[in-house]
């Protein structure tokens, strides 16, 4: 029974393993490497004509803002871009809400009542990558 166990949460590692290191997948086309990329935030910030190349959507599982930013720059000279414009965007996925009440009897037979509710949203973080090429 123990070694069932273990099987299926070594499985179960594997497969988190797996998906948090997974590589991000890439739709566009693709050009000999680069060795540099300019980072843009914002597409008004380029300054250059430009062609869109492709792009790649990132979410759950990535680490650091800052590791994921790198492995989008290295993603970039593999694909032959010369710039990345890159936005950071929070989608709300699930509201949650949950309250109590506290009801009570009065020697006068009056009920006395509190409530109290909290609302939260769950967020999901994505980061969206969109190649592109300088036009000489």
């Amino acid at each position: 029974m123990k070694k069932e166990t273990f099987i299926r949460l070594f499985g179960i590692l594997l497969i988190a393993f797996m998906t948090a290191c997974a590589k991000p997948s890439y739709f566009g086309n693709t050009y000999p490497p680069t060795s540099n990329v300019d980072v843009y935030l914002d597409k008004a910030d380029i300054r250059k004509q430009y062609t869109t190349m492709g792009s790649t959507t990132l979410d759950k599982g990535f680490g650091s803002i800052e590791s994921t930013q790198q492995k989008v720059i290295e993603m970039g000279k593999s694909k032959g871009a010369d710039g990345v414009i890159m936005t950071l965007t929070e989608d709300v996925v699930v509201t949650q809400q949950n309250g109590t009440a506290i009801a009570s009897k009065t020697k006068k037979d009056k009920v006395i009542a509190n409530s109290s509710s909290q609302t939260r949203d769950i967020k999901e973080t994505k980061i969206i990558a969109t190649f592109i090429k300088y036009i000489q």
